[in-house]
């Protein structure tokens, strides 16, 4: 796992120097459609009453969506091991509980009714670690708690690139066994496409094909619940 953080903290520091904004219609895209799926699966919850944790929180965006949707900035903790991306975090939401640390060597005093893992453990290469880091944040679930995955799944795991290797559904149900699991899958047209045609300027065309699925990459909104 610790080689792992080290290339994680090389990659990520310098990707930090490459354009990344939502006034350029392809990240635009992607934010749009997170909060779309995020509303429909949160839709019932009040989430200002509820403890929330988020794994892995970078920079705060994903936070930033369910304060949007209704949570309460006192009531969210937050993981992030990557330290120039918690000084982002802490910088725009001051009011959460952040904390600059492996998430494996945190010790919480109590559990949370939502805990979030959000194009996350694409990220971890170590296969030991990153399903340590699934069965913890079960274990760290209220009763009725509920815990949102976000990420590329391949029942092969096969590595994406150097930095990026695909989940299993297969393993992830192995650790929720008794858990109810709720899919969303494939919910984004494949990014070469949609960078395509936002270059062309026909960017109307990405929530039409995205609707068809056919072109979709294996990107997973899992829901798992008590």
């Amino acid at each position: 796992m610790n080689n792992d953080l080290k290339r994680m903290e090389q990659f990520y520091s310098s990707r930090e120097n490459n354009a990344w904004s939502l006034f350029k219609c392809y990240p635009f895209f992607l934010a749009s459609k997170q909060l779309y799926v995020l509303t429909k699966i949160l839709d019932e919850k009040k989430l200002h009453r509820q403890k929330i944790l988020d794994i892995g929180a970078g920079s705060g965006s994903f936070i930033l969506n369910l304060i949007l949707l209704g949570a309460s900035a006192e009531n969210i903790s937050a993981v992030e091991y990557l330290e120039d991306r918690f000084i982002q975090l802490k910088t725009r939401l001051p009011n959460i509980h952040a904390l600059n640390q492996n998430y494996l060597d945190v010790n919480f005093q109590f559990k949370f009714d939502l805990i979030t893992i959000m194009a996350v453990l694409t990220s971890i290469t170590d296969n030991t670690s990153r399903y340590q880091i699934v069965s913890k944040a079960l274990e760290e679930l209220e009763e009725n708690g509920m815990l949102i995955i976000y990420d590329f799944f391949d029942e092969k795991e096969t590595f994406l690139s150097k930095n990026y290797r695909a989940i299993s559904m297969k393993k992830i149900k192995e650790l929720a066994n008794n858990y109810k699991i709720v899919e969303y899958k494939k919910v984004y047209l494949h990014s070469k496409i949609a960078k395509g045609l936002c270059k062309l300027n026909l960017q109307e065309f990405i929530p039409i094909l995205e609707k068809l699925k056919l072109f979709n990459a294996n990107y997973h909104f899992v829901i798992i619940s008590k």
